[in-house]
Order: structure tokens, then sequence, then C-alpha cells
């Protein structure tokens, strides 16, 4: 069982969904406890974090600019509130750069994310918290999301060279 699962965050529906399956897993005796969750949204809005803060079942914020888009919303839904306080977890909110650190980092190791799916990474590292157990940092979407992509093109070789790859 993880000890804490990050998810990024944006009406909070995955969220939500992921706390609601570890709390039956619970409630049917096949688990002990549930991962505490942590709401991982863009630091240009914040609705869970804003909601959790002023002790609100939900909120609406108003948002700035972010290329974090399928993050940065301006409404937080009462569910992802409720999974956050229920679990004992918090809304941790991740700017533009640190998303991108973490989105660099996972391309390193295989995993090509748009900037938003880099979000429990980023989270969890801007924590900087150790936990007692596994730890999940869910990603969420391909790079075919981020903006630009397609934008340059490349010629076609037949039989290319490791040069021509580079």
């Amino acid at each position: 069982m993880p000890a804490a699962v990050f998810a990024p965050t944006g009406y909070a529906e995955l969220l939500f969904g992921i706390w609601k399956g570890f709390t039956e897993l619970r409630l049917l005796g096949l688990s002990e406890a549930t991962p505490r969750m942590y709401a991982c949204e863009s630091a240009a809005g914040g609705p869970h974090a804003h909601a959790l803060g002023t002790g609100a079942p939900a909120a609406i914020v108003g948002t700035g600019p972010s290329a974090a888009y399928s993050i940065l919303c301006e409404v937080g839904g009462h569910r992802g509130v409720l999974a956050v306080r229920e679990s004992g977890g918090e809304a941790v909110r991740v700017s533009d750069d640190e998303l991108r650190t973490a989105q660099r980092d996972l391309a390193r190791h295989g995993l090509w994310q748009e900037l938003s799916g880099a979000a429990g990474l980023a989270a969890y590292r801007r924590l900087g918290r150790a936990f007692d157990g596994p730890v999940v940092c869910v990603a969420t979407s391909s790079g075919f999301k981020d903006f630009g992509v397609g934008e340059r093109t490349f010629p076609v070789t037949e039989n290319p060279t490791l040069e021509d790859l580079r």
C-alpha cells in the first residue's frame, strides 16, 4: 500500500477516483489504511489549495499565466477537497519551472509527459518530505499534448545514420 499518492489535479476527478478506490479496499478489509492524497496544482491557480487553506468545501480562484494548461483550473471540486482532507494529505502548488524540471527528468527515463503530467513528481520534490512507505507519483498524459509539438519538421531519411538521428 502506498504511503502517499501525488496526482496532477485540475478538477480533481482523477484524485478523487484514486482515493475512492483505496478507501473501498480499506472498507472491504483488504487493506488497513489509505494513502495520503496530494493534489498537485499549478501555482498560477490552485483552487484546491485555496479551499483547503480556508476550510471551504470548494473554491473558485483567478488564474495567472501557465503553460500547464491541463491542470490550470479556476474551479476546484468538492470531491478533490474531500479526498485530500479525509486522507490527511494536502494540495501542493508547483511552478512552471518546477514542472519543466520534472518533465525533463522523466524524459531522461523514457517517459514523455506533457507539462501538466509531470505535476506529481514536481509536487513530491517540492515537499521534500520522507514518507513511511512507497510513494506514487501519477503521470497522466503524453508529451504530444504539449504546446508546440509538431511545429518543427524534419527531413525523411531512408537509412538514417546516428548523426541523422541526432
